[in-house]
């Protein structure tokens, strides 16, 4: 058995490599995803190809001239070498070890193959099956099963990302590997383009990759030249009345607007009085309403108003009794933006949900609250990716007005990409 490894650019070259090596019966071992050059976690990658061929099986008479059939412990000293790879490895790269014949036989004639060979083949498949179960056994049991859910660690995440450093990185930093992989892609593009990383670092082509897939609106940046109706919504602790308070205070404080506030929070106890408190520092009129009709009326008497913002009660997503009775008080010519508010500290599966749930509202933009007490801030770039609903603003604490964020998207990359987190208030 004669063993060799070739160095290609990419599958189709090293192929071709080996077939002129080897010859059309060779066999593929295993292939790997290597980088080399001076980029290090960004250079070039190469692949790196381990093949094989028998040199009894390609010259028949070299066996005959050798005796007899090879006795059963002979066989098994010809085996070809196990792959140069451990467990972990074959588990991070995605690459399980598959027999290929490189073959150009004539279906019409087809060539026997040795006994000997077969076993080979058949003790090298029974490899990938078993790896392959193993592999099988670590999967995060989803809530089908009806076991706990187990939030998976950073080593974990990372050995389920593809054999790419910057798809690990992204990874780490609470970036799942579907998006991952996007942002890796067009940092390659990126560096492409301009042949080298230029005077840019790693870094900073990272951070110019994500802020390409973000879109954010900064609605209260300018003071604007019509009404704007602003409506809160979310499941219940994710802060609305708070964040509410800030925009008025936040909208006060740049352009000593006209505001009107209107609350339908009539759920929570002391919810109202909350909002009053807040109304009677700012000396901004509330409307209390308890039906569609009374948040019309609100509506015509706050007209004069440059801001209105709505407060409305925390309901269960997975109840849809209350989604329909929240879509009841908003008509459509009403004109209201309703931004839904995701605590960044829920795990994504549940932001999903409660965003499939309160889609029986037109959402206009999110709002992501409680930012400080995120370790990893990933979550905006996965959940932002998937739905491609703009951002308007965060949060990042209890305090009125400073702890709200308008930001931009290169703002929010440099939150993702920073473990240190210094965010500039809004």
């Amino acid at each position: 058995m004669q063993v060799k490894v070739f160095e290609a650019p990419d599958m189709a070259t090293g192929l071709k490599m080996v077939k002129e090596a080897l010859g059309p019966d060779a066999l593929i071992l295993s292939t790997r995803t290597i980088r080399n050059g001076k980029l290090g976690l960004l250079g070039k990658p190469t692949m790196e190809i381990t093949a094989a061929v028998d040199s009894d099986w390609r010259h028949p008479e070299a066996k005959q001239l050798h005796g007899s059939p090879l006795q059963p412990q002979a066989r098994k000293k010809r085996l070809p070498p196990k792959p140069d790879i451990t467990y972990d490895e074959l588990w991070r790269r995605h690459e399980p070890v598959e027999e290929l014949r490189l073959a150009a036989h004539s279906p019409a004639e087809p060539t026997p193959v040795p006994r000997e060979i077969q076993d080979e083949l058949t003790e090298l498949r029974s490899l990938v099956k078993g790896l392959s179960q193993r592999i099988s056994q670590l999967d995060i049991p989803g809530p089908a099963t009806g076991s706990p859910v187990r939030e998976p660690t950073c080593q974990q995440v990372v050995a389920a990302a593809a054999a790419d450093p910057v798809t690990e990185f992204l990874t780490c930093h609470g970036i799942n590997q579907e998006t991952a992989r996007v942002v890796a892609r067009f940092t390659r593009d990126t560096i492409a383009q301009g042949g080298t990383c230029g005077t840019d670092t790693p870094h900073n082509v990272l951070r110019n990759a994500i802020t390409r897939l973000f879109s954010t609106e900064q609605i209260l940046k300018h003071p604007g030249t019509k009404q704007h109706r602003l409506s809160l919504i979310g499941p219940t602790g994710v802060g609305k009345t708070t964040t509410l308070a800030k925009i008025a205070a936040h909208y006060l404080s740049r352009f000593n607007g006209r505001i009107g506030l209107i609350t339908i929070d009539t759920y929570r106890i002391a919810a109202v009085e909350q909002l009053k408190v807040y109304g009677e520092i700012m000396r901004l009129p509330l409307e209390v309403v308890i039906n569609p009709y009374e948040l019309e009326q609100a509506l015509h008497k706050f007209n004069a108003m440059d801001l209105i913002l709505i407060d409305t009660a925390g309901r269960n997503p997975r109840n849809s009794t209350d989604m329909q009775e929240l879509a009841s008080f908003f008509k459509p010519q009403f004109d209201i933006e309703h931004h839904l508010l995701l605590s960044a500290a829920t795990r994504e599966r549940e932001i999903e949900e409660t965003i499939r749930r309160f889609s029986v509202l037109p959402i206009s933009n999110f709002i992501f609250t409680k930012i400080d007490e995120c370790e990893q801030l990933g979550v905006l770039l996965n959940i932002h990716y998937k739905n491609d609903t703009p951002i308007s603003f965060l949060t990042n604490g209890q305090r009125v007005p400073e702890d709200l964020l308008m930001p931009s998207p290169a703002d929010i990359a440099d939150l993702i990409l920073n473990d240190h987190r210094n965010p500039q208030h809004g």
